[in-house]
């Protein structure tokens, strides 16, 4: 099979624009950060989204992914430390308010101690079944909505941990990337996918240029 380490230059391009421009946070770092070093033992396979986590891979992970954000959540509410929560991987850690990162030592979650409710809004397990994605969003005890929580989170020995954490905040305009399917990493299989049919389109192009080549010169 033909390894993708040899497109990961063309994928680090394609990822700039492989979500819109409003959406900010987990989407551009997390590529920008892993893009080049990580594709060459990603199967295509996985990189085009034909691999799938099976059912029961899926449920684990949408069993596992908010306690894991509870956790988080009670931490930072009673202002404690906020590391049990999050991997142990300070490359992977990640904050950010409204697209802003944040010294993570710093952090000062602004809704964790006002949150009466988490509605779901989507759970994503990456092909390589190694990090999932989830989005919830968070309701005073009056019903304001208080912002929306992207968290991207990266299995271990048992369950998953917080790797990256973006909040979204109503009034900021930005809003998370839509939550679609990945290998390694959200956005990876869009890039992929952008990059493969650039290639394609300029294979055509030369074989065309080739064409057009020997036909004027039958023509002479």
């Amino acid at each position: 099979m033909r390894r993708p380490a040899l497109i990961a230059p063309a994928l680090a391009l394609a990822a700039a624009s492989a979500a819109p421009a409003a959406a900010q946070g987990i989407i551009p770092d997390v590529i920008a950060s892993t893009m080049a070093n990580m594709y060459s033992g990603m199967p295509e396979a996985c990189l085009d989204g034909s691999w799938e986590p099976t059912p029961e891979q899926a449920a684990r992970f949408t069993a596992e992914a908010e306690p894991v954000l509870r956790a988080y959540l009670a931490l930072a509410a009673a202002g404690a430390d906020l590391r049990p929560a999050f991997t142990g991987r300070r490359s992977d850690r990640r904050w950010a308010i409204d697209g802003e990162a944040q010294d993570f030592a710093s952090v000062r979650d602004p809704w964790a101690a006002r949150i009466a409710r988490l509605e779901l809004i989507g759970l994503r397990l990456g092909g390589a079944k190694v990090r999932g994605r989830g989005l919830w969003r968070a309701f005073a005890a009056d019903g304001t909505e208080l912002g929306v929580y992207d968290g991207l989170f990266r299995r271990k020995s048992r369950g998953f941990e917080v790797s990256s954490l973006d909040l979204f905040s109503p009034a900021a305009g930005k809003r998370p990337a839509d939550l679609t399917g990945f290998c390694y990493t959200p956005g990876d299989s869009e890039a992929f996918r952008e990059a493969r049919a650039e290639r394609e389109a300029e294979r055509a192009a030369r074989r065309a240029a080739r064409e057009a080549e020997r036909a004027a010169r039958r023509s002479r």
